[in-house]
Protein backbone atom coordinates (compact mmCIF):
# COMPACT_ATOMS: atom_id res chain seq x y z
CA UNK A 1 0.00 0.00 0.00
CA UNK A 2 0.91 3.32 -0.68
CA UNK A 3 1.22 6.16 1.46
CA UNK A 4 0.47 9.60 1.01
CA UNK A 5 2.57 11.52 3.20
CA UNK A 6 1.39 14.88 2.61
CA UNK A 7 -1.95 15.93 4.02
CA UNK A 8 -4.29 16.54 1.39
CA UNK A 9 -4.62 20.55 1.44
CA UNK A 10 -0.64 20.44 0.60
CA UNK A 11 -0.64 18.21 -2.60
CA UNK A 12 -1.13 21.11 -5.16
CA UNK A 13 1.73 23.39 -3.00
CA UNK A 14 4.35 22.61 -5.42
CA UNK A 15 2.64 23.21 -8.04
CA UNK A 16 1.91 27.41 -7.50
CA UNK A 17 5.26 28.43 -8.10
CA UNK A 18 6.60 26.42 -11.28
CA UNK A 19 3.53 28.10 -12.89
CA UNK A 20 4.41 31.32 -11.37
CA UNK A 21 8.06 30.82 -12.57
CA UNK A 22 6.80 29.65 -16.45
CA UNK A 23 4.74 32.54 -16.61
CA UNK A 24 7.57 34.57 -15.91
CA UNK A 25 9.47 33.39 -17.80
CA UNK A 26 7.46 33.68 -20.96
CA UNK A 27 6.26 37.06 -20.50
CA UNK A 28 10.09 38.02 -20.49
CA UNK A 29 10.25 36.16 -23.61
CA UNK A 30 7.34 38.31 -25.00
CA UNK A 31 9.03 41.96 -24.22
CA UNK A 32 12.23 40.89 -25.55
CA UNK A 33 11.09 39.35 -28.76
CA UNK A 34 8.87 42.48 -29.01
CA UNK A 35 11.58 44.38 -28.21
CA UNK A 36 14.03 42.98 -30.27
CA UNK A 37 10.97 43.45 -33.32
CA UNK A 38 10.54 47.31 -32.42
CA UNK A 39 14.17 47.48 -32.98
CA UNK A 40 14.53 46.32 -36.11
CA UNK A 41 11.56 47.69 -37.74
CA UNK A 42 13.08 51.66 -36.73
CA UNK A 43 16.32 50.60 -37.99
CA UNK A 44 14.68 49.55 -40.97
CA UNK A 45 12.73 52.64 -41.42
CA UNK A 46 16.19 54.67 -40.61
CA UNK A 47 17.91 52.55 -43.45
CA UNK A 48 15.33 53.33 -45.75
CA UNK A 49 15.05 57.21 -45.06
CA UNK A 50 19.23 57.12 -45.54
CA UNK A 51 18.70 55.67 -48.97
CA UNK A 52 16.30 58.10 -49.96
CA UNK A 53 17.85 60.47 -48.79
CA UNK A 54 20.94 59.47 -51.47
CA UNK A 55 18.26 59.19 -54.01
CA UNK A 56 17.13 62.88 -53.72
CA UNK A 57 20.54 64.41 -53.47
CA UNK A 58 21.59 62.23 -56.70
CA UNK A 59 18.59 63.94 -58.45
CA UNK A 60 19.69 67.24 -57.14
CA UNK A 61 22.93 66.78 -59.08
CA UNK A 62 21.76 65.70 -61.86
CA UNK A 63 19.44 68.92 -62.29
CA UNK A 64 22.58 70.75 -61.48
CA UNK A 65 24.11 68.42 -64.61
CA UNK A 66 21.35 69.64 -66.88
CA UNK A 67 21.43 73.44 -65.89
CA UNK A 68 25.27 73.38 -66.10
CA UNK A 69 25.32 71.15 -70.01
CA UNK A 70 22.26 74.35 -70.84
CA UNK A 71 24.59 77.01 -70.00
CA UNK A 72 28.30 76.18 -68.95
CA UNK A 73 28.53 79.42 -66.93
CA UNK A 74 25.78 78.55 -64.68
CA UNK A 75 26.45 79.22 -61.13
CA UNK A 76 25.25 79.12 -57.87
CA UNK A 77 27.97 79.69 -55.24
CA UNK A 78 26.34 79.99 -52.01
CA UNK A 79 25.13 77.19 -49.80
CA UNK A 80 22.13 75.58 -51.06
CA UNK A 81 21.45 78.24 -53.50
CA UNK A 82 18.39 76.19 -54.89
CA UNK A 83 16.38 73.55 -53.48
CA UNK A 84 14.03 70.81 -55.07
CA UNK A 85 11.03 69.56 -53.23
CA UNK A 86 10.22 66.15 -53.80
CA UNK A 87 7.07 66.77 -51.25
CA UNK A 88 5.00 69.29 -50.83
CA UNK A 89 6.79 71.91 -48.65
CA UNK A 90 9.79 69.36 -48.43
CA UNK A 91 12.56 71.43 -47.82
CA UNK A 92 10.22 73.71 -45.33
CA UNK A 93 9.65 70.38 -43.34
CA UNK A 94 12.61 68.76 -43.74
CA UNK A 95 10.83 65.79 -44.89
CA UNK A 96 11.85 65.29 -49.10
CA UNK A 97 13.95 67.89 -50.55
CA UNK A 98 17.31 68.15 -52.36
CA UNK A 99 19.49 71.25 -51.51
CA UNK A 100 21.82 72.02 -54.62
CA UNK A 101 25.08 74.43 -54.98
CA UNK A 102 27.55 74.95 -57.99
CA UNK A 103 30.88 76.55 -57.25
CA UNK A 104 31.89 79.37 -59.73
CA UNK A 105 34.82 77.69 -60.94
CA UNK A 106 35.87 77.70 -64.60
CA UNK A 107 35.59 73.50 -65.20
CA UNK A 108 39.14 73.13 -66.32
CA UNK A 109 41.20 69.82 -65.32
CA UNK A 110 42.82 72.73 -62.64
CA UNK A 111 39.52 74.26 -61.48
CA UNK A 112 36.32 71.75 -62.14
CA UNK A 113 33.02 73.15 -61.33
CA UNK A 114 31.44 71.52 -58.33
CA UNK A 115 28.29 70.31 -57.61
CA UNK A 116 26.61 70.28 -54.01
CA UNK A 117 24.03 68.58 -53.26
CA UNK A 118 22.54 67.46 -50.05
CA UNK A 119 19.16 64.95 -50.20
CA UNK A 120 17.33 65.26 -46.74
CA UNK A 121 14.21 62.81 -45.48
CA UNK A 122 13.08 63.54 -42.13
CA UNK A 123 16.25 63.22 -39.72
CA UNK A 124 18.60 61.66 -42.67
CA UNK A 125 20.72 63.79 -44.99
CA UNK A 126 23.23 62.51 -47.38
CA UNK A 127 25.44 64.88 -49.17
CA UNK A 128 26.58 64.13 -52.45
CA UNK A 129 29.54 66.15 -55.08
CA UNK A 130 30.17 66.55 -58.68
CA UNK A 131 33.19 67.34 -60.15
CA UNK A 132 32.30 69.32 -63.40
CA UNK A 133 35.26 69.28 -65.77
CA UNK A 134 34.51 70.72 -69.24
CA UNK A 135 36.46 69.91 -72.77
CA UNK A 136 37.87 73.32 -74.65
CA UNK A 137 38.27 71.51 -78.09
CA UNK A 138 34.54 70.74 -78.45
CA UNK A 139 33.13 73.98 -77.40
CA UNK A 140 32.74 73.55 -73.45
CA UNK A 141 30.65 70.45 -73.48
CA UNK A 142 31.13 68.21 -70.61
CA UNK A 143 33.58 65.77 -71.03
CA UNK A 144 34.23 64.54 -67.46
CA UNK A 145 31.98 64.11 -64.24
CA UNK A 146 33.41 62.26 -60.89
CA UNK A 147 30.54 61.52 -58.32
CA UNK A 148 31.47 60.63 -54.59
CA UNK A 149 29.27 60.73 -51.68
CA UNK A 150 30.72 62.61 -48.97
CA UNK A 151 30.21 62.42 -44.72
CA UNK A 152 27.74 64.53 -43.19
Amino acid sequence: MIRNYFPRGEQGIATLPTIIAVTILLIALAIGITALSLSNSLVSVGQNNSQQALIYAEAGARDALVKIARNKNFTCAAANCYSIDFAANGCTNGTACAQVSVSAATGTTAAPKIITSTGQVQTNSQKVEVDVIFDSSLNGQIATTTWQELAN
